[in-house]
This record gives C-alpha cells, sequence and structure tokens, in this order.
C-alpha cells in the first residue's frame, strides 16, 4: 500500500492540496495537545496552580479531552486526500460528539452520576451522545483509510497488466487512456 508521503509526492501540489494536508496536521497537533493536556489535567495535581478546585480542573479535562478525541479523527480525514463524502460524516459524527461535549459542560458535577444535588442524572445521556457521535466519525474515518489504496491514483495514473502469448508486461497510463491502450494492444495481437 502506497504511503500519503508517496500520494501526496506524486499528485500535483495545488494550494489546495497543501493547504489540507497542513489544515489536518493542525487538527492532528491540536487534538494531540488537547488530549495531553486533558490528561495532565486529571491525573496530576498540575491545576492547584492555576487555583482551580478538582471538579474545576476535571470539567476542563473533560472537556479537552471530549474536543481532542474528534480533532485528531477530523485531522486523519483532513490530511488524507479522501472523498468529500467521508469528511462530511466524520464532521457529522464530530459535531454529535460536541454537542455531548457541551451537554457535559452543564451537567458536570451537578447533574452528573454520583451527584448529592437531587438533580436527575444526565450522565447516560451526556456520555451516549459523545459516544454515537465518536462511533460515526470513527467509522468514516476507518471508511476513508481502509478505501484510500482504492482511490490512490495519483495524478490519475492506472496501472495495466497485458498478457500477449504468455508474456505479461504492466503498462501505467493514464485513466482516460486505458480503453485506447486496450484497443492498440487487441490490434497488435490480431495483427501477428
Amino acid at each position: 500500500m502506497e504511503s500519503i508521503a508517496d500520494a501526496y509526492s506524486k499528485r500535483e501540489q495545488s494550494d489546495g492540496n497543501t493547504r489540507r494536508l497542513l489544515l489536518g496536521v493542525l487538527f492532528l497537533v491540536a487534538g494531540t495537545v488537547g488530549l495531553l493536556s486533558a490528561i495532565a489535567m486529571a491525573t496530576t495535581s498540575v491545576f492547584e496552580s492555576f487555583g482551580w478546585s478538582v471538579f474545576e480542573a476535571r470539567k476542563l479535562a473533560g472537556v479537552l479531552a471530549g474536543v481532542a478525541i474528534p480533532a485528531l479523527l477530523l485531522g486523519v480525514v483532513i490530511a488524507l486526500p479522501t472523498e468529500k463524502g467521508a469528511l462530511r460524516g466524520v464532521l457529522g459524527g464530530s459535531m454529535l460528539a460536541f454537542v455531548g461535549v457541551a451537554l457535559f459542560q452543564f451537567a458536570y458535577p451537578y447533574w452528573w452520576n454520583g451527584a448529592t444535588t437531587g438533580n436527575p442524572d444526565l450522565t447516560l445521556v451526556v456520555v451516549g451522545l459523545y459516544f454515537l457521535g465518536t462511533i460515526i466519525a470513527f467509522a468514516y474515518v476507518f471508511v476513508a483509510v481502509a478505501t484510500f489504496k482504492t482511490r490512490n491514483t495519483p495524478g490519475d495514473m492506472v496501472t495495466v497488466e497485458i498478457t500477449t502469448e504468455g508474456e505479461t508486461r504492466t503498462v501505467e497510463v493514464h485513466r482516460s487512456e486505458v480503453a485506447r491502450t486496450i484497443s492498440q494492444t487487441n490490434r497488435s495481437q490480431s495483427d501477428d
């Protein structure tokens, strides 16, 4: 399977392709920084230096992680030369996950599992909505990555294997020239 670097180096580099690749990398970096910050915030006492309570730190960590994961998924699909349908699917799933993050911002800690405030528990709704959005986004990322090879025809080149009298040769031609190449091969075989 061809790597993404090979695909981009063989393609004509237009400003759109370069911008898309840079935007994808930006999303990947932002998602990684957000996720690492959330882990640090939730597992260490770094929040104390900002004067935050444990609940405030956990809430911020939850929001950071909740936004970072869809950002990572978006970064992958934006960076790959994928079809727009995959990007739309990841965007839709990410938006659903972001609604879950917004509900988490509202619900934590007073409407969360274990709260003693007497408010209804919104944990399952929030986590379910976030999970659904993330799974949808991940499914589209999986499809984009799994079908990358079949869509990856840098420069619209196609590899054609031609077998003549037991001898197989491989020819790389432009997509629009496939029919002409095959008919020329058939004509040369009938002339022999």
